[in-house]
């Protein structure tokens, strides 16, 4: 009928990339791009930074820390998380809306029967006519009406398509809200553990601040140090206490969070991490897959295919409105007032026919609902790319914020190595004699500092990878064909 029409979704997706420069350095999508070009040519991921493998990215990446906790919580946020089941229940409604579309294809029947106790005009006008009195008396009438509406035009067809399309994104929906679930529930665990650790390397500074207050006490009884050297460890070791207490409070919120995400009001219930002290490890290079398979595995690009899919069959529906329209009807009737007159045949009524209906020749309502249609599907064109652009900048960009966290997690585990050295020589030179205490002070103190930030990277680095895997679409794969997108009549989108 004239409506627009578009190469497959993953032509687009090759198209916008080449206007990406993936390969071709362009700058913007050009209207004479190859209409059908080879999409393994195309790799968003082409430079990958050290530590990351082209390898597919497994559907449940959060098994790569081998944390039987993790997991246990990851599975219960999946099965009791309440915005997870809010989505669950959207997608039976538009199943439903499914149905109610199929049904459209199918005759429509309507059965009536009216009862009414009373005088009828034909009794009265009998009874003036012979002079008698007409008596009250119980009057039915039975119906049944038979509605087909010939699809000729495709119309019910395509509603019927783009009911399919509607579920099918409201599915995407869903798997994307489970890969924002699953990455809230590892963010929440690993910050817990993060900041459990993170308190254990301060208590264990406080202890070791501790004990060098207590020798120092002892030295300054005997004349050896100075009160000036006693209080500027008494000022380290309440600068050491004084952290403690916000990192206990933000790593009992981050256990409110994991009990909120598993769908829990039970703190004890629902925060299994209250005793983690070790920050998960991947102990191998990060898998990312290429750039191609990003973009087919992101359920946000695979909704905005679907919207875009379904306005352009609303164009067509709606062009639909411009032609005539071919309903075949039927009907069944008695006009007998009393039951036992409802079967003969003298009163037998009935009607078959087809009736064809034409908007005929104002054309302009539906003209302009067709310029709406087509324009909201520019508008979906224009949303789809969008989406894939930004695909591919949260990876890019996640890469990158990776790669710099993990050249600054390594920088400071040198450094921290370096400064325990540097301890160990301060205090060998302290007992020598050949610096004053102040000198071996400023190195514990930088060692407490080191130790602190290095224990804060390693929550980082987890937390960029996390952020990776979400921007990869890792956690829900695109799945078969299920009863999802499966009609009533076995046809799928």
């Amino acid at each position: 009928m004239g409506s627009p029409s578009f190469p497959p979704w993953h032509g687009r997706l090759a198209l916008l990339g080449i206007a990406l420069a993936l390969s071709a350095g362009c700058s913007s999508w050009v209207a004479h791009a190859p209409a059908q070009p080879h999409p393994e040519r195309i790799n968003a991921l082409s430079h990958l930074p050290q530590g990351v493998s082209a390898q597919a990215l497994p559907e449940r990446w959060w098994q790569l820390y081998n944390d039987p906790q993790l997991d246990a919580l990851v599975q219960q946020a999946l099965l009791h998380n309440r915005d997870l089941a809010a989505a669950q229940a959207h997608v039976q409604a538009m199943l439903a809306g499914i149905m109610q579309a199929d049904a459209e294809r199918w005759p429509a029947t309507q059965a009536s029967l009216g009862a009414a106790y009373g005088k009828t005009a034909d009794d009265q006008t009998l009874a003036k006519a012979t002079d008698s009195h007409a008596p009250s008396e119980w009057a039915f009438n039975p119906g049944m009406e038979l509605a087909y509406q010939v699809d000729v035009w495709g119309q019910v067809q395509r509603t019927i398509e783009r009911a399919q399309v509607q579920a099918a994104a409201a599915q995407d929906a869903e798997d994307l809200l489970r890969i924002t679930v699953v990455a809230q529930t590892t963010r929440a665990y690993v910050n817990a553990c993060a900041l459990g650790a993170r308190a254990k390397v301060q208590r264990h500074s406080l202890d070791v601040v501790g004990r060098s207050l207590a020798l120092i006490d002892r030295q300054r009884q005997a004349g050896v140090v100075t009160d000036l050297e006693y209080t500027c460890m008494q000022a380290l070791q309440g600068e050491t206490l004084a952290l403690l207490p916000m990192l206990e409070a933000r790593r009992q919120a981050a256990l409110y969070e994991l009990a909120m995400l598993t769908g829990v009001a039970d703190l004890e219930q629902g925060a299994g991490a209250a005793t983690c002290e070790v920050v998960p490890q991947l102990n191998a290079e990060l898998p990312v897959g290429d750039g191609w398979q990003l973009l087919a595995r992101r359920p946000d690009i695979r909704q905005a295919e679907r919207a875009l899919q379904a306005a352009t069959l609303q164009v067509d529906i709606v062009q639909a409105d411009l032609y005539p329209k071919v309903t075949f009807g039927a009907s069944v009737s008695s006009s007998a007032n009393r039951p036992h007159e409802l079967g003969n045949s003298s009163a037998v009524m009935f009607g078959i026919g087809p009736l064809i209906t034409w908007q005929f020749p104002n054309w302009r309502a539906n003209r302009a609902r067709v310029k709406q249609a087509r324009a909201l599907e520019q508008v979906e064109v224009a949303q789809f790319e969008a989406s894939v652009l930004k695909a591919l900048k949260e990876v890019r960009q996640a890469l990158a914020l990776y790669d710099g966290e993990r050249q600054r997690h390594a920088a400071l585990s040198q450094a921290l190595d370096s400064s325990r050295h540097a301890y160990r020589l301060a205090q060998f030179n302290y007992d020598a004699g050949s610096i004053d205490f102040l000198d071996v002070l400023d190195s514990e103190r930088e060692l407490i500092r080191l130790q602190a930030t290095r224990a804060d990277a390693d929550g980082q680095l987890l937390q960029r990878q996390i952020s990776l895997f979400q921007a990869l679409g890792g956690g829900w794969q695109p799945s078969a064909p299920t009863h999802a997108y499966t009609t009533f009549s076995g046809t799928q989108p």
